[in-house]
């Protein structure tokens, strides 16, 4: 029996066992983040009951200087109240391309909310595939790697194998960017419909009626669907028929750069061209796009050069997500500026939450901005 437990007084046993657990935890003997000895090996070092034992514990619990997690044992906590024993204190960030300016700063906003609550992220790239995701998503759960998910995921129709498990299993994940309406899972996404919304109503009340929507065979995708959605609110609340020919799919679906060599992200690149100006050649053009992203308008005004077309003389346009690349367009673009940091923030918030047990919030829309620019109406 230890010195402390062998001398006699008026303290009752138990909170001499307190007393003495407490010391080694200063000590160093017990860090924080590691496992006590169980009941029945502290009842052998001290010589006292297990309800002696028992007692103790539940006190230190009390003094949330220890925490019982069900399955594993007791452990020390941090001294930050940061990372709580047992967890790993890693989080799986898996994105689509960790070098795009947009998903960096989402990497960035939750990155650092990560840090302040004592938790480091784990970059994983899916390159926008869905097979890649799954992989990287199950290796990191399946070796232990991490307490939870902030996943911006590959574009899909619907959720794909791993997420659906990932929910059903209960297992903390949240959605950045996009999210599936069927996948119990929170998300923080921009708020796409409103943005889709505000470009239309802008471009309408510059006069336009035929304004086109540009975009990739992508409008399974949430944020897309929710722009195109918003655009055709728009439409609708100024008595402008929608036509559905006016919406442009046209351009190839998402590659990575990474995977294409430079020849052929050339010859991608003129198929996009080739694309557009059979759009935008049409005798019945639109007078005023609103491109899906800024990388599309960027393709878009290439197009215009090329073809002699004057913006916005001759066409108005307007991008989305506010891209640095925006505002070195000749002439500016005007865009949606959208918060990626706060997207990144705020849902490694919500994730700290869940694994916190504390209740979280279904769907976070963070506002966004029409940033008006020259390339939709003149500066004069």
């Amino acid at each position: 029996m230890s010195e402390l437990l062998s001398k006699a007084g008026p303290e009752p046993l138990y909170r001499r066992v307190v007393q003495y657990l407490k010391d080694r935890i200063a000590d160093g003997t017990y860090p924080p983040a590691t496992m006590l000895p169980s009941e029945m090996e502290l009842v052998a070092a001290l010589g006292v009951s297990r309800p002696t034992v028992r007692r103790a514990i539940d006190m230190l619990i009390d003094e949330g200087l220890v925490e019982r997690v069900v399955g594993r044992g007791t452990y020390v906590c941090e001294a930050r109240g940061g990372v709580r024993p047992g967890r790993t204190g890693n989080v799986g960030l898996v994105v689509l391309e960790i070098r795009d300016d947009f998903v960096l700063r989402i990497l960035t906003g939750a990155e650092h909310a990560l840090a302040e609550r004592g938790f480091r992220p784990v970059l994983a790239s899916s390159r926008n595939e869905i097979g890649v995701e799954q992989a990287k998503i199950r290796d990191m759960w399946e070796d232990g790697a991490v307490d939870g998910f902030l996943i911006m995921p590959a574009d899909s129709p619907e959720p794909h194998r791993v997420l659906t498990e990932l929910a059903a299993q209960g297992i903390p994940l949240v959605l950045m960017d996009r999210y599936f309406e069927e996948l119990d899972a929170p998300s923080v996404t921009s708020d796409d419909l409103t943005g889709g919304r505000l470009v239309t109503e802008h471009l309408l009340g510059l006069g336009h009626r035929r304004i086109g929507f540009v975009t990739r065979p992508n409008l399974y995708v949430s944020s897309m669907a929710q722009r195109l959605r918003g655009y055709k609110q728009a439409l609708e609340g100024a008595g402008v028929p929608y036509d559905p020919s006016l919406v442009f799919q046209g351009l190839l679906p998402y590659i990575s750069e990474m995977h294409v060599h430079e020849q052929a992200s050339a010859r991608l690149a003129q198929f996009e061209r080739d694309a557009l100006r059979e759009y935008l050649s049409r005798p019945d053009r639109p007078s005023a796009v609103f491109a899906c992203n800024d990388t599309v308008a960027v393709r878009i005004v290439e197009v215009c050069r090329e073809m002699g077309l004057r913006i916005p003389e001759d066409l108005a346009l307007v991008g989305y997500s506010d891209d640095p690349i925006a505002s070195i367009l000749t002439p500016p673009l005007t865009t949606v500026r959208q918060n990626p940091y706060e997207m990144g923030a705020r849902a490694a918030h919500i994730l700290l939450d869940m694994l916190d047990g504390k209740p979280v919030q279904r769907r976070t829309f963070l506002p966004v901005e029409l940033v008006v620019k020259e390339s939709s109406e003149s500066s004069r």
